[in-house]
């Protein structure tokens, strides 16, 4: 990173503005205020002169504000611990609002001024951190490595439907009223500016300019092809000349500033490179576009743990999501080791859900750098962002169903390991033979179990076992009938008329003889039919 130094003041910085092609009047604006660290575009509307009144007057608006809340600023620069980043950030938006209110009191005064108003796109330089307040529909970029990145979002009618997929884009490329702005400063009494803020590194490079140049160079390699060179005063001379060779038809402002090389640019450069990739990697903030992550970056704290040093501890309260850019570290609970973690790798993303207690220690095995985010610091961005909020929830919802699906799968395995085991154990030392007899041996129907209700077999009058094998031919070994082969019970219910219904045995030495039955036994009713 960048360190705590006044960037601005040795930064090279150029701007240029030119009329066109086309228009009778100038009504872009810009501002940069070295000393400040505040660099600003802006694109004035009404008609006549109203536009360019409208875009003075918030450029000096917003200068005069941030002028007046310099001490918070010089805390975040001098590193005074309870000024935080996102303070700045909101003091940059509420200079916007205060730039929209000006430029709109003026034309209350002013009849001929009715209805003005004006695009505003600034950027503050406080130490290693840009950032960014935004309206309308002119853009900011960032250059670095040869690479343009876009930091701002256009409000506009044709981006907006672009993002709601109202439009292909070979119908948005013809797309008659591109200039038409959804938000602009001073044509109502409030307005909702875009902030932002990103990390910078030495040799950084940025672009800020009217829509005058990117109705032309409309994508970033375009930018960052137009932003090559060590001169900044003759990339914006070039930048003028490739809008007006296009045909010019509107104002055409760029501002370019450089940030000065120092000696740990390549370091700065590869550290800001690889926690970007690691973020851009976790499944919680997948889906999101190159400037959220940035700003996702940009509220990250990087930790330097040496070797042996705890991370987090078992059952310690934390709020903090760690990702390993360097180095090795170890999971452990208890004395038993759980697992390594690698560079690229995470741990401890369900505390930014809910504040909980650890459920196992990380140790730095060797030296180790970490990105860490907290709960509070999330949060604290969400409340600005409020899209990035909505992919960030849908991101966690899925991850919690992927890992409620594999946890199902995971205790149904185990449930039939354990199935299979106990199963086992019971059959142990038994004889296959005897379990195949067991298995072949035939068993009571479910029907004949509990076809009736016996209640209590305490109330009921016991004799001794009845057999009743009758056989389909009494001459003759046959198959059992069913309920006689079932009709055996100690217990029977006693005869309505008083009387035990008996069979009579057979004499004592005299040959065994088919039973007869009466023709009207009273037999149990065993639910056979």
């Amino acid at each position: 990173m960048l360190p705590t130094l006044r960037v601005s003041t040795e930064a090279r910085v150029h701007a240029r503005t030119d009329v066109g092609r086309t228009r009778e009047h100038n009504e872009d604006n810009f501002l940069c205020d070295r000393e400040l660290g505040l660099f600003v575009v802006c694109d004035g509307m009404g008609g006549h002169a109203a536009g360019e009144v409208a875009s003075r007057i918030a450029a000096d608006a917003l200068r005069e504000h941030v002028r007046g809340v310099w001490g918070v600023v010089r805390g975040l620069e001098e590193g005074h611990p309870k000024v935080r980043p996102d303070q700045v950030k909101a003091l940059l938006g509420a200079a916007v609002v205060a730039a929209n209110a000006a430029v709109h009191g003026a034309a209350d005064k002013d009849p001929a001024l009715r209805g003005m108003g004006t695009t505003l796109t600034a950027l503050l330089l406080v130490g290693g951190r840009a950032f960014l307040g935004h309206v309308g529909d002119s853009r900011a970029f960032l250059v670095r490595n040869g690479q343009a990145r876009q930091l701002t979002e256009d409000h506009s009618v044709v981006n907006e439907l672009r993002r709601r997929g109202r439009l292909k884009p070979e119908v948005l490329a013809k797309f008659p009223v591109k200039n038409a702005v959804t938000r602009a400063v001073g044509v109502y009494p409030t307005v909702e500016p875009d902030t932002a803020c990103v990390l910078v590194a030495p040799g950084d490079r940025f672009v800020l300019c009217s829509d005058g140049l990117h109705r032309y160079a409309e994508t970033e390699p375009e930018i960052a092809a137009l932003a090559e060179g060590p001169s900044e005063e003759a990339i914006t001379q070039r930048m003028v000349d490739y809008a007006n060779s296009r045909g010019g038809q509107d104002n055409v402002t760029a501002v370019v500033l450089t940030l000065p090389d120092q000696p740990q640019k390549e370091a700065v450069v590869q550290a800001l490179t690889q926690s970007y990739s690691a973020l851009e990697a976790l499944p919680f903030f997948r889906n999101l576009d190159h400037r959220e992550l940035m700003q996702l970056q940009a509220i990250a704290r990087a930790r330097d743990v040496p070797e042996g040093a705890r991370v987090v501890s078992e059952g310690e309260q934390d709020d903090s999501l760690f990702v390993l850019l360097k180095g090795q570290c170890v999971v452990t609970r208890g004395d038993h080791e759980l697992g390594k973690i690698g560079p690229g790798e995470h741990f401890g993303e369900m505390a930014l859900v809910q504040r909980s207690p650890r459920s196992a220690t990380v140790l730095a095995q060797t030296p180790s750098r970490l990105v860490e985010i907290t709960r509070g610091d999330l949060f604290r961005f969400l409340r600005t962002q409020k899209e990035t909020g909505l992919k960030l929830l849908w991101n966690i919802i899925g991850v919690l169903t992927a890992r409620l699906r594999r946890t199902n799968e995971q205790l149904g395995e185990a449930r039939e390991q354990l199935k299979d085991e106990v199963t086992a154990e019971f059959l142990v030392g038994e004889d296959p033979d005897e379990r195949s007899e067991e298995r072949d041996r035939p068993t009571v129907p479910e029907d004949f179990r509990q076809t009736r209700p016996l209640g209590s077999l305490a109330d009921l009058p016991h004799r001794p076992v009845v057999s009743l094998d009758r056989t389909s031919d009494p001459g003759q070994d046959g198959p059992a009938d069913p309920v006689g082969a079932h009709a055996a019970y100690e217990a029977e219910p006693e005869n309505p008329d008083g009387e035990r219904d008996t069979l009579p045995s057979p004499p004592t030495g005299a040959a065994e003889e088919p039973v007869s039955v009466p023709s009207n036994p009273k037999v149990p009713d065993f639910g056979a039919s």
